[in-house]
């Protein structure tokens, strides 16, 4: 499986996704669970594409411009931000801001580690994770910033497998800690699906064969603000 496969299946699952936090009442949380596929595998992407660019200031930059053009469509269709003004640029942003700076944390672990050692450089990544966190509150936050910086550090696939695999279990903790504190009836049953639902993003990673596949890179960066325009218009009609 080459990444333009795996791109159309993230791209697919995320719209997916994006449907069903838009629409929840028509479309039902199995469109949320369907969703769970795409974040892990665009991170796996990203990691990737740090790994093999030439131009890491380039695709820094790409990443913040399609951050910032996304943030009216995004508050619009998936917070139901008044339409065209209700635009917040700096809390509860969307996946690119946590693309952009992940992708920040990376180019700056390999700018600090030319100079000093990887120890040092591993410590802009505790900044960029909180502001994603705690400025931004992107989607996924410090999570999601840690999840890509963790992904391209680590080189050996099995072991980056795994690393991936405990990372999509770790994100839905609050689900063991609420049974655990409540008791498992105070679980809805089809919450426990989102956690194989992301494991199967790290199955057909598994299948990654190293090849690119068709560019098309715009077509991928702009079915994100293009895709959440349409739903934000399906939305304020």
């Amino acid at each position: 499986m080459n990444a333009f496969a795996l791109k159309i299946i993230a791209l697919v699952t995320m719209i997916i996704d994006h449907i069903g936090a838009v629409f929840p009442e028509t479309f039902g949380f199995e469109f949320r669970v369907i969703g769970r596929v795409a974040f892990p595998i665009y991170v796996f992407l990203i990691a990737e594409g740090f790994r093999h660019t030439k131009h890491p200031g380039k695709f820094l930059a790409r990443l913040f411009v399609f951050a910032i053009v996304s943030e009216p469509v995004f508050d619009w269709a998936i917070h139901g931000a008044s339409f065209p003004w209700g635009v917040n640029f700096l809390a509860q942003t969307n996946i690119f801001y946590t693309l952009f700076l992940g992708g920040a944390a990376i180019v700056a672990y390999e700018k600090i580690r030319e100079k000093v050692d990887r120890v040092v450089a591993i410590l802009p990544m505790f900044v960029f994770a909180g502001l994603a966190e705690s400025v931004f509150t992107s989607d996924y936050g410090a999570y999601g910033v840690v999840f890509i910086f963790i992904m391209y550090v680590i080189r050996h696939k099995k072991f980056s497998l795994v690393a991936m695999a405990a990372l999509c279990i770790l994100q839905y903790d609050w689900l063991f800690r609420r049974a655990f504190a409540y008791g498992f009836d105070a679980i809805v049953p089809i919450w426990w699906l989102l956690i194989p639902a992301a494991l199967v993003s790290v199955l057909l990673v598994a299948f990654y064969n190293g090849k690119r596949g068709p560019g098309l890179k715009w077509f991928f960066y702009a079915s994100y603000p293009v895709h959440l325009a349409v739903l934000a218009v399906l939305l304020h009609i």
